[in-house]
């Protein structure tokens, strides 16, 4: 009988030391978890921080398991980017998918290298030439990639025809005054009130793009522009 006893006696300080240990390895699977989330939360920040012209709905992911650990380094080698509320120059609401390369903490943040694909919907250049010329209407915006041009009705009915056309110059994206017609007839593009100037600095463009990057390639496609941004070696301003 005594045997019987001591076995389940037994039996139960194993059980008991099983759940006690469980237990303690569940609270720490969720503090580090909380602790995980917190540093990656605060990467999100820092990045935001340093790029406001990413928007307020940026997503920033770590390339590693453990981002803690990078934090702990000071290294991270790599973060992913990706916004669908940034801004591109006199562009707002464009799509960003940015990838950054040997990110370094410390009293500066420094970036190894950097690498972006941005997509300007025809929304997007809409609302830039409203902006640009508030006093004249838009009709509708749309590409034509075999020539290399966007379209943009305006004025009353969308009897006018603006034609822009990207230009690419000193790792910068402008769009430049290709044409105006109204009712099929060529008209100054002075007329309009944009002037031969386009869509560039004058217009809300910014001095130069976040993170240390600048465009290397501008293609028009049928749902807008693309842009390709590279960059070398940068410190996070702001950061």
């Amino acid at each position: 009988m005594k045997q019987r006893v001591t076995k389940i006696r037994a039996a139960m300080r194993r059980h008991l030391v099983l759940t006690v240990t469980a237990a303690v390895l569940l609270v720490a699977v969720v503090a580090t978890g909380a602790a995980e989330y917190t540093a990656r939360n605060m990467i999100r920040n820092h990045v935001a921080k340093a790029a406001p012209g990413l928007g307020d709905n940026v997503a920033v992911s770590a390339s590693g398991d453990w981002v803690l650990w990078d934090l702990a380094q000071e290294s991270i080698p790599r973060l992913d980017i990706s916004s669908d509320d940034a801004r591109l120059g006199p562009l707002s609401q464009v799509c960003v998918r940015a990838r950054l390369d040997d990110v370094r903490l410390g009293e500066r943040t420094t970036v190894g290298s950097s690498h972006a694909q941005v997509t300007a919907s025809t929304q997007s250049i809409a609302t830039a030439i409203r902006t640009a010329v508030p006093s004249v209407p838009v009709t509708t915006v749309t590409t034509d990639p075999a020539n290399g041009t966007v379209l943009a009705a305006v004025g009353p009915g969308g009897a006018g025809q603006l034609t822009l056309r990207p230009v690419l110059a000193d790792g910068r994206v402008t769009l430049a005054v290709d044409g105006l017609t109204v009712f099929g007839r060529s008209v100054p593009a002075g007329r309009f009130g944009m002037g031969n100037g386009g869509l560039g600095a004058g217009t809300g463009g910014l001095k130069q793009y976040p993170l240390g990057l600048k465009a290397t390639s501008v293609h028009v496609r049928p749902d807008g522009l693309h842009v390709t941004l590279t960059g070398g070696p940068s410190t996070l301003a702001g950061a």
